[in-house]
């Protein structure tokens, strides 16, 4: 980290996972990696653990598929063991009573902008979680718009972010509310990784 005003987020999609399947898994926060996915991930977690040996906390989503993928980082980057929060969990949360999909989105967004707000301090975080949310934060705090930049989060990418500034955000009744921006640091995704391999 360069000064105390800043913070380093890294955001990663979860690896390749198991297809959506009633029978198999009812409940869709079961769903694991596909062994592949889980080796591919592994190969991406260790070229983080070089490139980056020490974060200050692993935070993920609760799901099986996140929370192997978090593992994995401990296991093969050295980085710190994951804790839940459920915050992550993206667009699975039920909905408030007279709330639409819609607002729900953009309430776990404020969620997601208060905790990295109050986290500030902290040297490195890495959460770990899901799509569509993942993608939208990123956009928020690069350019104060959730639906503004395009980053396409594919499963196992890593995106590392560096947050710099206290911006004046509004959440999604108006209020107005700190947040914080950022600049794009760097993106990896287990296709990188392994073209590199072979390069």
């Amino acid at each position: 980290m360069n000064g105390v005003s800043s913070m380093d987020l890294i955001l990663v999609r979860h690896g390749r996972a198991c297809e959506r399947d009633s029978v198999a898994w009812p409940d869709d926060a079961r769903r694991p990696l596909t062994v592949e996915g889980r080796d591919e991930f592994a190969l991406l977690a260790k070229r983080l653990g070089r490139a980056l040996p020490k974060v200050d906390l692993v935070e993920s989503s609760g799901f099986v598929r996140a929370w192997q993928t978090a593992q994995l980082l401990a296991e093969h980057a050295g980085w710190t063991k994951p804790v839940r929060a459920e915050r992550l969990e993206g667009d699975e949360s039920e909905l408030l009573p007279s709330e639409t999909p819609r607002h729900r989105f953009q309430r776990q967004l404020d969620t997601l902008m208060r905790a990295i707000t109050a986290m500030r301090g902290i040297d490195t975080v890495v959460w770990v979680g899901h799509e569509p949310i993942l993608s939208h934060f990123a956009s928020l705090l690069l350019c104060g718009d959730a639906a503004r930049a395009r980053v396409a989060f594919k499963k196992g990418a890593a995106v590392a972010l560096r947050i710099t500034e206290d911006v004046q955000l509004r959440d999604a009744t108006g209020a107005r509310m700190g947040g914080v921006a950022a600049q794009l640091l760097w993106m990896v995704t287990p296709g990188l990784v392994s073209r590199m391999r072979r390069a």
